[in-house]
């Protein structure tokens, strides 16, 4: 250790083996570029050397112990686990039943949270400290694209319809212009900021930064469609990834490495194969049980018709995939159950395929945020969640089941009717003439048809 900050305090030059004369005094940007990386490098060094132990094995299983408990007995985290998690799950329910535009809000938070983090696991490994607007410039970017994707949501005459007169409801037909301004300013800023020696470190960061706004805000626009549609298309797959991680949690205490000591993916030691299947087994069970609790209220079936209006005052006639319906069993398992007709929600059949998702893809989401933490080094993104680390630990695996569920909703549910509120609010948004050219060619088109008022 001595000896590596002893080499820290030289010159770039006699680290890198170079004679100290006038030609080494002058740096180029390729010079001070490769200085940042061998920076890099030596503490990389200097942290697995000293983590690393003669016996490979004893160091692999203490760190894989030190990871899983963080210095803390299992049940006093389990016992932490357990009540901070039942405390957001209470939080989650409580700002839902608020109503969609609270649910919104949450997203929004939560995605603010996220871009914190995760521009964070770069900007505490950062080596120049003196590069101009370096903060500045990330969350310029990060608001730009919210500005865009939200924007772009509410631009669309569905969600359109549900915000009230005022300002915001003026400015959006212009919000890809202002996001036009904004991005280029944002361009402008990045090349007039970049300092010669450091481009390449520059570059790296910008990259980073757009990737995680490809985490935090375009995958996490699914979200919006998601509660307009109506928040059990929300709530459902978030319990479902919730269910999942539980599950996967106890079942690999409970049984982790009683059935196979193979390992189940290197990025994660803790992770065993009795955790994903049987977090898997028990998530399809409640994927088919739990929509018949949900179904119970009115409010959490119904698309978005009122943005700020009462949540439990909503109602609306109930969409088909909520309805029971019956069904005419296989040959084969007609005759083990003993009957060849059944009742189900149709939700129940949709939601096997979703409970199948977040069992065996979602939990992929939290495997490439354990990659991330392990190339930089982390245990958690952050502490604000005591016994869970960061937002971004939480909500990793949800991520890519929300995006899969507004597709999913697209592709085999998504119907284009609408209630006749939604119709009428749509038509309050037309001009004065426009509505009575409309009530012309609907009465026409009644007395086609031979109905009379």
């Amino acid at each position: 250790a001595a000896a590596m900050a002893e080499l820290r305090q030289r010159p770039v030059g006699a680290r890198l083996g170079q004679p100290l004369g006038s030609s080494a005094s002058i740096r180029s940007d390729t010079d001070t570029d490769t200085e940042l990386d061998t920076l890099c490098l030596e503490e990389e060094d200097e942290a697995d050397a000293q983590t690393e132990r003669p016996d490979t094995a004893q160091a692999d299983a203490a760190g894989a112990k030190v990871a899983h408990s963080g210095g803390e007995n299992k049940l006093v985290k389990l016992a932490k686990r357990l009540i901070f998690g039942t405390l957001m799950l209470a939080t989650l329910c409580g700002i839902v039943s608020l109503g969609h535009l609270a649910t919104l809000g949450l997203v929004l938070f939560v995605q603010i949270l996220m871009f914190r983090e995760l521009v964070n696991v770069r900007y505490r490994n950062r080596h120049i400290k003196h590069i101009p607007l370096f903060r500045t410039t990330q969350w310029g970017w990060f608001y730009t694209c919210l500005l865009y994707t939200y924007g772009n949501a509410f631009s669309e005459e569905r969600a359109f319809s549900l915000l009230r007169e005022g300002v915001v409801k003026q400015l959006l037909p212009y919000v890809e212009l202002i996001s036009l301004g904004l991005y280029s300013f944002m361009l402008m800023t990045v090349v007039l900021t970049l300092q010669k020696g450091y481009y390449k470190y520059q570059m790296g960061q910008l990259a980073w930064t757009i990737a995680t706004i490809v985490v935090t805000v375009v995958q996490v626009n699914s979200f919006t469609q998601n509660i307009l549609n109506g928040l059990f298309w929300f709530l459902f797959p978030v319990s479902l990834v919730i269910c999942n991680d539980s599950m996967a949690y106890f079942c690999g205490m409970a049984f982790g490495r009683k059935l196979t000591a193979r390992r189940f993916v290197g990025i994660s030691p803790n992770k065993t194969w009795e955790g994903f299947i049987g977090g898997g087994v028990c998530t399809v069970v409640f994927a088919f049980f739990f929509p018949l609790v949900l179904v119970c209220y009115q409010f959490m079936v119904c698309p978005c018709e009122e943005l700020f209006g009462s949540l439990f005052e909503l109602r609306c006639k109930t969409p088909q995939v909520f309805l029971p319906t019956r069904y005419e069993l296989p040959r084969l398992v007609s005759y083990i159950v003993g009957t060849e007709m059944v009742t189900l929600l149709p939700i129940q059949i949709h939601g096997l395929f979703l409970g199948s998702f977040a069992s065996i893809v979602a939990p992929f989401g939290g495997l490439f945020a354990s990659g991330i933490k392990r190339a930089y080094k982390l245990k958690d993104f952050s502490s604000i969640i005591p016994g869970h680390g960061g937002v971004f630990d939480r909500v990793d695996c949800q991520l890519i089941m929300g995006l899969a569920t507004q597709i999913y909703f697209t592709t085999f549910i998504g119907s284009s009717v609408i209630s006749r509120q939604r119709v009428l609010q749509l038509i309050s948004t037309l001009a004065a003439e426009e509505q009575l050219l409309l009530y012309k060619e609907l009465g026409d088109i009644l007395r086609d048809t031979g109905l009379r008022a």
